[in-house]
């Protein structure tokens, strides 16, 4: 990033920035969560049935995704109009590679092939940062980013799919069969029905900050906090992301044995690391980002250090509440996640039209927007704990 931030304008951050947003929305419920079923199926040879209904989704909903885009881009919603014209089309193409690999992501959880999930991750980041860095050098520009996600998503999606499919190679049924697919579809709908819209709201709840920066601030601003985001959010990603997943093939694998006790250890256990590990970035970010972040990315980027120590509160509680979060889905308690999150959604709302009408400065509308999310956290921490203290009571 460091290397990045000099080759591309805040502005042209700003534009990808804009697509990751929409981005981030779109492709979290592109197979409309079935993939996390295939951690709770019933054997090796369900999984194939709902893998190949998962990868089925991913291509519909990857193509729906399309006009969506080029939608937002030509009315000019939330300043969408700055993406090029070509952007839904490369979109599309994105959304299946990012969605395939994310199916094969739970199908490698559940045989526990965390390595290939790691090396394929490391290689989405190699390419990624590798085709940055080479377009940048040679002025690539806007169209310089957009390839750059695009070799992420693939490099990552041909990796984990070749793993996963040489380990489930044996189990595979015999035959394609539709009733077998609306069985499944219907045996886990929780997930469409409930879980999907819960996730369309969660990350609208984080997506959405950034279009709202960009219609009233400008691009630049989404560009700042872009970077600020990302550079606070690496421990969420990386090492929240890693404990997420081992947490829910844990936690479904004790749901499915029955042990409750094993499964509430294994949650309070989870919470109360994640805490004590989260005060590291947080303490960092607080003490060294004002000075840091100009002195790593440039001095044009020094208002990025300021944001970065006033959105760090807000990551550390969604670094300790996040990865919980995947007890509900172990659970099939989704709905409860789906009335948190319209909560949160409104609130940020109601944040982004104060600011709109008295005029509020960008940092003000930051701290706001951290305060919101911070509080919302908290009442999920106590909604998940009530969750699990009542469901998990076998054992």
């Amino acid at each position: 990033m460091p290397i990045v931030t000099r080759l591309y304008s805040p502005a042209e951050i700003g534009v990808i920035s804009l697509f990751v947003a929409f981005f981030g929305f779109w492709a979290s419920t592109l197979s409309l969560r079935y993939e996390h079923a295939l951690l709770i199926a019933e054997n090796d040879k369900e999984s194939h049935d709902v893998h190949r209904l998962a990868i089925i989704l991913v291509v519909v909903m990857s193509v729906i995704g399309l006009p969506i885009l080029w939608g937002l881009k030509h009315s000019n919603t939330l300043e969408f109009g700055l993406l090029p014209d070509w952007a839904p089309m490369l979109a599309a193409i994105i959304f299946i590679c990012h969605g395939t690999f994310m199916v094969n992501r739970s199908w490698a959880l559940r045989a526990g092939l965390i390595k290939s999930i790691t090396k394929a991750s490391v290689a989405k980041s190699a390419a990624n940062a590798t085709t940055r860095v080479g377009l940048g050098l040679f002025g690539g520009g806007v169209v310089g980013l957009f390839l750059a996600e695009l070799a992420g998503a693939c490099t990552s999606m041909t990796r984990l799919t070749i793993a996963t499919r040489r380990h489930f190679s044996h189990s595979r049924p015999d035959g394609f069969g539709i009733d077998r697919l609306k069985k499944i579809a219907k045996k886990y709908k929780k997930y469409p029905l409930i879980e999907t819209p819960s996730t369309w709201l969660d990350s609208l709840t984080l997506t959405l900050p950034v279009p709202m920066m960009a219609s009233l601030y400008g691009a630049t601003a989404a560009g700042l906090f872009g970077l600020s985001r990302m550079v606070v959010a690496v421990p969420n990603s990386q090492i929240g992301t890693a404990v997420a997943d081992v947490f829910q093939m844990e936690l479904s694998k004790a749901v499915v044995e029955r042990n409750g006790t094993q499964a509430r250890t294994l949650f309070y256990s989870i919470m109360k690391k994640m805490a004590l590990f989260g005060l590291i970035p947080l303490i960092g970010v607080l003490l060294f980002a004002n000075w840091l972040m100009p002195f790593i990315f440039g001095q044009k980027w020094a208002d990025a250090g300021q944001m970065a120590m006033i959105v760090a509160p807000w990551f550390y509680a969604a670094l300790v509440v996040s990865p919980l979060s995947r007890s509900l889905s172990v659970l099939q308690a989704q709905e409860f996640k789906l009335i948190y999150d319209g909560f949160v959604l409104i609130a940020l709302i109601a944040v982004f039209y104060v600011a709109k009408s008295s005029g509020l400065g960008l940092m003000w509308f930051l701290s706001l927007i951290s305060v919101v999310n911070i509080i919302g956290y908290f009442i999920y921490a106590a909604l998940l704990m009530h969750v699990v203290n009542r469901r998990i009571a076998f054992g």
